[in-house]
């Protein structure tokens, strides 16, 4: 209003001040104040339509065009493809017949885009719209969208249900406990060294390796000697058995 202005430059100017400026750009301007905005290709495209008095559809495309200011995916888009896929949207969710048979590229992917952002809309725009001077285009809305929801489930196929996969337990090392292994090797000086075996490679001129400490060896069994009591009455016994044998 004329006083808010007034109110916001401290009263500096008078009302009549203001009405003499806006008269002075509109001159400036020879009153084309025009610009080509979604709403003025709605216009022309109602117009030029069959749906011209079908109120219905016109509020239709208003709430999907300003739902998509919501959105920063459409701000490059066009005023004019925004409006085509606006009320080709609107045509589809109240099941006008289709009027524009020769859609380009760009108009077809707004309308998918914006189909895609139909399911939250700002609550402040859900109420404007469900007024009954707006048709309640908003309510419309919302009733379409779960009809699609649920024909979407019930066209779902069912989903098999899932059979709990049984792991094997893994047996505790209480119950099995393994079998004692022999310590590897030696330590020498804090190092573990590999076993040494008479025939192994570390035996050959192991002296000669410093810090090295031959392993202890067993005592070798001894031989029996023949004069030995047990040996000589086991020689008896043979003798005496082979002479047996030769009669």
């Amino acid at each position: 209003m004329i006083r808010e202005l007034k109110s916001m430059c401290c009263s500096l100017y008078d009302e009549d001040m203001f009405t003499q400026m806006e008269w002075h750009v509109l001159n400036t301007l020879d009153w084309t104040i025009g610009h080509p905005t979604v709403d003025a290709w709605l216009q022309l495209a109602l117009k030029d339509g069959p749906a011209y008095e079908d109120i219905e559809v016109e509020h239709m495309a208003w709430y999907l065009c300003e739902i998509a200011l919501y959105h920063k995916d459409f701000v490059s888009k066009k005023p004019s493809v925004m409006a085509q896929a606006s009320l080709a949207l609107s045509r589809g969710i109240l099941g006008r017949p289709e009027v524009l048979d020769n859609q380009n590229t760009d108009v077809s992917q707004t309308i998918v885009e914006l189909s895609h952002k139909l399911d939250r809309p700002s609550q402040v725009l859900f109420r404007k719209y469900a007024a009954p001077h707006m048709s309640r285009v908003s309510n419309t809305l919302d009733m379409f969208l779960r009809q699609q929801e649920a024909l979407a489930r019930r066209a779902a196929p069912p989903t098999p249900p899932c059979e709990p996969v049984m792991q094997k337990p893994v047996p505790s090392t209480d119950m099995f406990p393994g079998t004692p292994q022999k310590p590897y090797g030696n330590m020498v000086n804090g190092y573990m060294t590999p076993p040494i075996t008479p025939e192994g490679e570390y035996f050959v001129n192991g002296n000669d390796i410093k810090g090295y400490h031959p392993a202890p060896r067993c005592p070798v069994t001894p031989t029996p000697s023949a004069h030995n009591p047990y040996v000589q009455q086991q020689q008896q016994y043979q003798q005496t058995q082979h002479e047996m044998s030769m009669y």
